[in-house]
């Protein structure tokens, strides 16, 4: 559940384009002389990248501790690094669109980082789990595992985007952002006012509330208003104050938020109260009816995980094919880069191996058993990428899970970070394949794009480690500030494979397997004609397992957005952009307040 749910990874906002009616993608020059080459891959590109691709780890750091929700940013690294490169360039080089997407290239493996590190889901579970590594140990595997991403990604990209032609829906809107803010100014100029003015505020808003206590966290409903028989506020129904769920909302959609808000009636207004008035939990509190429901909204991931997963295995024999061939395609450029990704492959494989022994207990044979499942299911999650545009990456990482729970019974910590291997090198294959299919559209050269996503990695490591541990230290994991979705499911997960049914609470056992049936009849119902009117049951998982609060506002979000966008839809592109610096300004503010707090120079509001 680190991405949008069941685990996509780029903004469900963005627009495939319209083939009958969108501008060419390389337009032939009018003059009759050859035109002169396009300059890409240059230092003002990467630092460009490198900056933006800071900030889009930062804010999936926060982002994926508080809602589960995290993004590639391929659209938005591509607006800013736009925006930034242009006026630079009016002193020097003329700005090409190639240098444009090498840019969002890098910045998209900068902020992939966090969930190939496991930050969002393995490193939380075991910290819940009473298993702490160290921060240096955390960034060196998450390096490790991120390489590795990126060179299957680069493996795969021949097969993928070109034999099989697989359309990467976000990879394509990317390509025509950045070919159609080239052509015109104005694209650009409505994107970034709303980008801008929607960040700032949400920068006031959360200093306000976070900083200075002038705005409370959420408006609840009064006690006084029962809910089952339980008094609303005491569930945490309300409104948040917010701008990052409004945000997340306007991006994910009217079907994924109501969804989310259907999780929500279903757990806190249905099983909730039922559960206190059976004696099943004692205190009716947001903390002590967690516990219980996050076993039936996990349920409910795990079974639509399943059902997409399932409908991938026949294509497991080509990815045998590609496995033997990496390093075997390509002339000039591309066969120099291939021959080095096969060189690479086997370093990266070492420096995870040795973090997995020395800070996850991982023993090399376990580890091993881990690696072979890694690439398999990679290439499966990115051929769902390609397919559907949702990258079901934390749903791989626990099929790993219960493999492991079958073959090791009864450690769960080493079940966690078996998982964990698989689910941070598909993070970075599909956020990686993104990136190659705008080149690909837009004629770069996929080498240089895999020269600038390796030191992504890097950068990425030293960015995201910090920003993890401001946050934990100053809310604690499993909070209300702090829900960790994406953690409570890899230790739900953990639990269960390990201990059975003994490790669950009293009667949740029905309900969990309730759940997981209706996870996999909602995902396949949704193959059909059906698809847009059932719910997606990955987002009514979240809607169990983060406060009510969270529900109502992500979804008010939404709706917001679909009303607008069908009153005005020339309004749509630029309410997108609001929604992303909504979560933009938050996040930056949020971990910025987080390090006032850790410094002491800053006292906590609440």
């Amino acid at each position: 559940m680190s991405e949008r749910p069941s685990g996509r990874a780029a903004a469900t906002s963005v627009l495939v384009p319209d083939e009958s009616a969108s501008p060419a993608l390389h337009p032939v020059p009018a003059a009759s002389l050859p035109a002169p080459p396009s300059p890409e891959l240059t230092v003002r590109a990467l630092v460009a990248g490198g900056l933006i691709g800071s900030v889009v780890a930062v804010t999936n750091v926060y982002t994926g501790l508080k809602t589960g929700f995290w993004e590639s940013g391929c659209v938005l690294s591509a607006l800013l690094a736009f925006g930034g490169l242009s006026a630079v360039a009016r002193r020097s080089t003329p700005l090409s669109p190639l240098e444009t997407n090498l840019s969002q290239t890098a910045a998209v493996s900068v902020g992939a980082l966090p969930a190939s590190a496991g930050l969002l889901g393995a490193v939380p579970a075991l910290a819940m789990l009473g298993t702490q590594p160290p921060g240096w140990a955390v960034a060196l595997w998450g390096v490790g595992l991120g390489t590795l991403g990126v060179l299957f990604a680069f493996a795969l990209r021949r097969r993928l985007l070109e034999d099989e032609a697989l359309p990467f829906p976000t990879g394509a809107a990317t390509a025509e952002l950045i070919s159609t803010l080239h052509s015109t100014g104005s694209a650009y100029a409505a994107r970034a006012r709303g980008l801008w003015v929607s960040g700032l505020a949400s920068m006031g808003l959360t200093w306000l509330r976070d900083a200075r206590g002038l705005v409370p966290p959420a408006s609840l409903l009064p006690g006084t208003l029962k809910v089952g028989g339980l008094g609303a506020d005491s569930l945490l129904v309300g409104i948040g104050w917010n701008p990052m769920l409004l945000g997340i909302g306007v991006l994910v959609g009217p079907q994924v938020g109501l969804s989310i808000l259907l999780g929500a009636a279903v757990a806190w207004g249905g099983l909730a109260p039922w559960l206190v008035r059976e004696g099943l939990v004692k205190e009716a509190g947001y903390l002590t009816l967690s516990g219980w429901l996050l076993w039936p909204g996990v349920g409910l991931m795990v079974g639509a995980a399943a059902a997409s997963l399932v409908s991938q295995v026949r294509a497991l024999p080509s990815v045998v094919r590609d496995l033997r061939g990496l390093g075997r395609q390509g002339v000039g450029w591309e066969a120099t880069a291939g021959q080095w990704v096969s060189r690479a492959v086997l370093p990266a494989i070492l420096l995870t191996g040795m973090m997995a022994w020395f800070a996850f207990q991982l023993s090399p044979l376990y580890f091993l058993l881990a690696l072979l499942l890694t690439f398999p299911l990679s290439a499966v999650c990115a051929r769902a990428t390609g397919q559907t545009d949702i990258a079901p990456m934390s749903p791989v990482g626990q099929l790993a899970q219960v493999g492991f729970g079958m073959v090791v019974p009864g450690q769960p910590s080493l079940n966690v970070a078996a998982g964990a291997v698989v689910s941070g090198a598909a993070s970075h294959t599909s956020a990686s394949l993104w990136s190659l299919q705008s080149g690909r559209l837009l004629g770069a050269s996929a080498s240089r794009q895999l020269l600038v996503q390796l030191p992504g990695v890097l950068l990425g490591a030293a960015v995201a480690i910090p920003a993890y541990s401001l946050l934990v230290s100053a809310h604690g994991l499993g909070s209300e500030a702090l829900p960790v979705p994406t953690g409570q499911q890899f230790k739900t997960v953990a639990e269960f494979t390990s201990r059975g049914l003994a490790g669950m609470p009293p009667s949740s056992t029905l309900a969990t397997g309730l759940a997981v049936l209706a996870g996999v009849l909602l995902s396949v119902g949704a193959r059909g004609r059906l698809a847009r009117l059932l719910p997606s049951a990955a987002a009514m998982g979240i809607g169990f397992v983060v406060p009510p609060y969270y529900a109502v506002t992500l979804c008010l979000g939404a709706l917001l957005a679909a009303i607008v966008g069908r009153l005005r839809p020339s309004a749509t592109q630029t309410v997108q952009s609001a929604g992303a610096g909504a979560i933009i300004g938050e996040s930056l503010l949020g971990v910025f307040i987080a390090a006032l707090l850790g410094l002491g120079l800053l006292q906590s509001s609440g």
